[in-house]
C-alpha cells in the first residue's frame, strides 16, 4: 500500500512540474524536434522523384531476382569423416604415450590397470592362486583406484608411487592372470 501512495505522490508531483515547465520543454525539446523533421522533409523534397522511385525499382528487382534464383551449389561437399570411436587399448596407448606430459595422464593408466588388478585378485583369490606383487607395484596399484591424479604433485622431482614402470605391472597382471587360469607363468 505504501508504494501506491509514493506512485500517486510523484504523479502528483510530475503534473505540477510539467505545468510550471512547458515553456522550457517547449523551447528545448518540441522545437528543435520539429525543425529536424522540417529539415529532413526539405530534403527530401529536393530529391528529384524519378531517383527515388528508381531506387525502389531497383532494390525490389534485386529482391525478386535474389528469390527467383535458385541457390547454386558453393562447393562440391563431401561427406563429412566420422571420427572413429576410440576403444580401450588406444585410449591406454595413448595415455602411455602422454605420460610424460603430467601426473594426470600417468595416473590414468595406474586407475585402469588398478581396477583391471581388482578383478584379477578376486578372482585369484576366489581360486586359491593369488600371488601377491613387489612393494612398488602394489602401491601403484593401490594409488590408481584409491587415490585421484590431483594428490600428487606435478612436478619430476618429487616421487610418486605413480613412478613405477607400467611395464612391470603389466607384467604382473600378465602373470596373475596365467595363475588365475591354472598355468604357471
Amino acid at each position: 500500500m505504501k508504494r501506491v501512495w509514493l506512485a500517486i505522490g510523484a504523479v502528483i508531483l510530475l503534473l505540477i512540474m510539467a505545468f510550471f515547465l512547458r515553456n522550457a520543454i517547449y523551447q528545448t525539446v518540441i522545437i528543435p524536434l520539429a525543425y529536424l523533421l522540417w529539415l529532413g522533409r526539405f530534403y527530401y523534397s529536393a530529391v528529384p522523384q524519378i531517383i527515388l522511385w528508381g531506387s525502389l525499382l531497383v532494390i525490389l528487382l534485386m529482391i525478386v531476382l535474389s528469390n527467383l534464383i535458385p541457390d547454386a551449389p558453393s562447393t562440391p561437399t563431401e561427406e563429412p569423416q566420422h571420427k572413429l570411436a576410440k576403444g580401450q587399448v588406444e585410449t591406454l596407448a595413448g595415455w602411455l604415450v602422454k605420460a610424460d606430459k603430467g601426473t594426470y595422464f600417468k595416473w590414468q593408466i595406474a586407475n585402469r590397470l588398478g581396477h583391471i588388478g581388482l578383478g584379477l585378485r578376486e578372482t585369484s583369490e576366489r581360486r586359491g592362486r593369488f600371488q601377491s606383487a613387489n612393494e612398488a607395484v602394489e602401491k601403484y596399484l593401490e594409488a590408481g583406484v584409491n587415490t585421484s591424479f590431483v594428490d600428487y604433485p606435478n612436478q619430476k622431482s618429487v616421487p610418486t608411487p605413480l613412478d613405477v614402470n607400467p611395464k612391470e605391472v603389466v607384467d604382473y597382471l600378465e602373470s596373475q592372470l596365467e595363475m588365475s587360469r591354472g598355468r604357471h607363468p
